[in-house]
């Protein structure tokens, strides 16, 4: 428990002469973030078990514990005993919570993409499980785990991409990636994507498509980069993955 306690740390943020109110959490946590972690947001306050402390949720996830009037914030996690449970950890439950409504919103929009705003894989034979990946034909990881699609397909797994052009709109990814989502119907985009991925180009018509409009759902998300891998329940997992690791992360024997 003395090594589990001494994780937490307790930072001290002085912001002036400012003061602020029980209401003010998120005004004084939005400051603090301004000077060290700009990038990052909050996105909820809510109260929490200990008396004048506030939970504090950012949008990279995290869970911050903020006394406004103290101009305190803690890092860690907050624990409670509980006759029933033992000892609980709040801290842990809130993250399960919110990974939990985070996958139920991914699933929604992914699953409000139509078939053909996607390049799909199926396997031959039953369909064990389904991935989405936001993928970049510029991305060497991504080319990687193109190669070993086949080998997915025959284990039972679908595939289907969703574009991700990492260098955004007008990038020559984005043109390409263009050129294979108008390529025409489900095999022609798949003959293109295969193409894009084994030469390093192809040229092709253009024509209005959900690839930018994809990119930013992903972002939306949480993607960062390519490959992102998407589990039919909504779980994100960041970054290249071999397939047999794949198929045992899906229970796919």
């Amino acid at each position: 428990m003395k090594k589990f306690l001494s994780t937490v740390l307790l930072l001290m943020t002085c912001l002036g002469s400012t003061s602020y109110a029980d209401d003010g959490a998120k005004s004084f946590v939005s400051d603090m973030l301004k000077q060290i972690a700009p990038r990052l947001k909050v996105v909820s306050v809510g109260d929490s078990p200990m008396p004048g402390v506030y939970e504090v949720v950012l949008s990279n996830g995290d869970i911050l514990y903020a006394n406004p009037k103290s101009k305190a914030v803690m890092i860690g996690q907050m624990l409670t005993v509980s006759e029933e449970a033992g000892l609980v950890n709040l801290t842990d439950q809130k993250k399960e919570e919110l990974s939990s409504a985070r996958n139920g919103e991914r699933k929604a929009l992914l699953d409000a993409i139509g078939s053909q705003d996607k390049v799909t894989y199926s396997p031959v034979g039953d369909v064990k499980a389904r991935v989405h990946i936001f993928t970049d034909v510029s991305c060497p990881y991504c080319v990687k785990l193109h190669r070993e699609v086949p080998e997915l397909n025959k284990m039972g797994i679908e595939v289907s991409y969703l574009a991700f052009p990492r260098a955004g709109k007008g990038s020559n990814a984005h043109k390409q990636m263009n050129s294979i989502w108008c390529a025409g119907d489900d095999q022609a985009r798949r003959d293109a994507m295969n193409k894009a991925k084994s030469s390093g180009g192809i040229q092709g018509s253009n024509c209005d498509t959900q690839v930018i409009e994809q990119m930013v759902i992903g972002q939306n998300i949480g993607v960062n980069g390519t490959p992102a891998i998407i589990f039919e329940n909504g779980e994100l997992v960041p970054g290249y993955v071999p397939a047999k690791q794949l198929a045992k992360m899906l229970n796919v024997q």
